[in-house]
């Protein structure tokens, strides 16, 4: 790969759909970047832009463009962002995104972070940034969803519409292109004319579903055959399994009938089925993040019937070409395995310092972004409220019925309008919050660990170790942090059987890494 011309790409992107609309990000991100390009003497050639993309992944077409570009070049050249989350807001994403981009010949520049400073305490800037990057999409997903839940436990359907169903003025109604259609395999089904999923898949009015959005026929796999025959939706009942809301009764328009409905339910039942046990996965917060030692293979979990009570545990499944032995290891014992690496982590004193500071920075921008919002809405709320009271004069001054009921739904409007922009206040003490969590992580990070719900655990767990724990003996027996943890944790850590701290440079023939006693 030859060396850059001092040639270079922006790249921006956001969320939302909305934002991308408004153009006000995007905008603002290419400016800063252009502004940086300008002050480095990198020519920009080409922009890339993600508009309504999450950071979750990077899988999104715009990094696509960027992968083929590259590709197609000889020279290296600068990829510039305006902050490293908008490469990812995902940690094990982002450093896999680097080693890629570095392979094709892509340098990273953001005016956010200076990606050519080597420094041990700038590494680690960078590993709190995306660290933080994460914990805050976490943590904003967590209270979103908080408000799903609560919209599905009114009686509103917060997702896509299902085949069948539209959504107008926030409830579904039938489609009358589909929902016939639909009503048609009910009725066949209930009166057997078709015995399972993959005959309703050949039936004609199945083929002649389609997608409204897209105009092309919906893909008939088994498991949309399912959703449609056990949607209680059709019948103006929302439920959703997963968060454990169930039969709620709604304002929406059900085109089935319920007993229609129960008679298709009790064919579906008749067939034999599988019965699984229901584990909760708040037992097992490292699920995923265990393997076995000898066989690599991710550790199953599940609970063993003793005589009096059941006891949790993690299990190696792999029978035929595994070697390790227990194969079963009580849940208790791995999880204080975890918690004595979590005390190992322990990071420098200075450095605590150096986060802090980053950390009250990042803490003020957004303070103060949330802050401008929230004055925003207020305004826009004071100008519906004075609105609505101009409506209501209206209402007391007028006598035609057609009138009253024609004020009194815009009324409604402006009331939900309201309701909509108070939904979305953020409490003062969230950003706070938000910043003694992230503090605590690196003082105590086993600490953080134990008072976190499941989706903050395995973020802990990305933002401090490199790859999965491997199993021993039926105990941890290696663990890899990550590069900054590396480089940052105090001198004294001990290398025992938990640990296993290897250093920078790859292990050779010449220097032999050590490993832990088994």
């Amino acid at each position: 790969m030859n060396t850059t011309n001092n040639e270079g790409i922006i790249y921006t992107r956001v969320s939302t759909n909305k934002q991308a609309t408004d153009g006000h990000g995007l905008d603002g991100q290419y400016s800063a970047c252009l502004r940086y390009a300008e002050k480095n003497n990198i020519k920009v050639i080409k922009t890339i832009i993600d508009p309504g993309y999450s950071g979750k992944s990077i899988q999104r077409p715009g990094i696509e463009e960027l992968f083929e570009f590259l590709n197609s070049r000889q020279n290296e050249i600068y990829v510039i962002a305006y902050t490293i989350n908008r490469y990812s807001r995902d940690t094990s994403d982002y450093y896999s995104f680097k080693e890629v981009l570095a392979a094709k010949g892509g340098i990273l520049r953001s005016p956010d972070h200076d990606f050519a400073n080597k420094d041990p305490a700038n590494i680690f800037s960078e590993h709190i940034k995306i660290g933080m990057a994460e914990f805050e999409r976490r943590t904003n997903n967590q209270r979103v969803n908080s408000m799903m839940r609560e919209r599905i436990r009114s009686g509103f359907w917060v997702f896509r519409p299902p085949a069948g169903m539209l959504l107008k003025n926030k409830l579904l109604i039938p489609d009358e292109v589909n929902s016939p259609l639909i009503k048609k395999i009910y009725e066949d089904y209930a009166n057997g004319k078709y015995h399972s999923y993959q005959a309703v898949k050949q039936a004609k009015e199945a083929r002649l579903l389609v997608n409204l959005k897209t105009n092309k026929p919906y893909q008939l796999g088994s498991t949309f055959i399912k959703k449609i025959l056990t949607n209680k939706l059709y019948i103006g009942v929302v439920e959703y399994i997963p968060w454990g809301i169930q039969e709620v009764n709604s304002l929406n328009e059900g085109f089935i009938d319920k007993q229609l409905f129960e008679d298709v339910q009790t064919r579906i039942k008749k067939k034999p089925r599988k019965v699984y046990t229901k584990v909760n996965d708040e037992e097992f917060p490292l699920k995923g993040n265990i393997e076995c030692g000898s066989c690599s293979q991710i550790l199953r979990f599940n609970h063993s019937k003793g005589r009096s009570k059941k006891y949790p545990y993690y299990r190696c499944d792999n029978t035929k070409n595994c070697d390790a032995s227990p194969k079963s290891m009580p849940r208790d014992i791995i999880h204080n395995d975890f918690i004595s690496l979590l005390k190992e982590a322990a990071i420098k004193k200075e450095v605590l310092v150096l986060a802090e500071k980053i950390m009250e920075d990042t803490f003020n921008k957004n303070s103060t972004h949330l802050k401008g919002i929230k004055h925003h809405n207020d305004i826009k709320i004071q100008k519906l409220i004075s609105l609505r009271k101009k409506q209501l004069d209206k209402v007391v001054s007028v006598s035609n019925p057609s009138v009253i009921n024609v004020l009194e739904k815009e009324i409604n409007k402006i009331d939900d309008q309201i309701a909509a922009l108070r939904e979305y206040e953020v409490p003062e003490d969230y950003l706070r919050s938000y910043k003694l969590q992230g503090l605590e992580i690196l003082r105590k990070p086993h600490i953080a660990w134990q008072n976190a719900n499941l989706n903050k655990k395995r973020m802990i767990f990305d933002f401090i170790f490199e790859d999965n724990l491997k199993t021993i003996n039926g105990r941890i027996g290696t663990a890899k942090y990550s590069l900054p943890y590396r480089l940052m944790s105090n001198n004294h850590i001990q290398k025992n059987r938990l640990v296993e701290l290897g250093g920078i440079e790859p292990p050779t023939s010449c220097v032999p890494r050590k490993r832990s006693p088994s």
